[in-house]
């Protein structure tokens, strides 16, 4: 009975290792914020969702000074989007950009002229 109680003495006082149960700290899995599928961060409101609408060609510019054609299109609410392209498709799935400013394709050229010029 003696030699009992002296054996169960000893083993719950000897000091038991914190992490005997295994740490993140100590190994190198990534947190687990860090590995978040889309569709579950889109649920937790770390990315937003994107909404697509489809947008129709509106019209047909070709470029003075490159040549090549730029196709403006809309869709709904005044969502407009421009795509430089050979060959413009009558429409096409867009990003939902409600009541976005219809683009100016000189304007655009222009800009990216005095981008380059600094």
């Amino acid at each position: 009975m003696i030699k009992l109680t002296i054996a169960m003495i000893l083993l719950f006082s000897a000091p038991a290792v914190a992490n005997i149960w295994g740490n993140c700290e100590t190994c190198n899995l990534p947190k687990p914020s860090e590995n978040y599928t889309d569709r579950q961060k889109i649920l937790k409101g770390l990315k937003d969702k994107k909404i697509y609408t489809t947008c129709r060609l509106k019209k047909r510019l070709k470029s003075q000074r490159t040549g090549r054609q730029a196709c403006i299109y809309v869709g709904g609410n005044k969502t407009y989007t421009l795509m430089y392209e050979d060959t413009c498709p009558r429409q096409y799935r867009c990003i939902y950009n409600p009541g976005s400013k219809e683009p100016n394709i000189d304007d655009v050229l222009d800009s990216l002229n005095s981008i380059g010029k600094k």
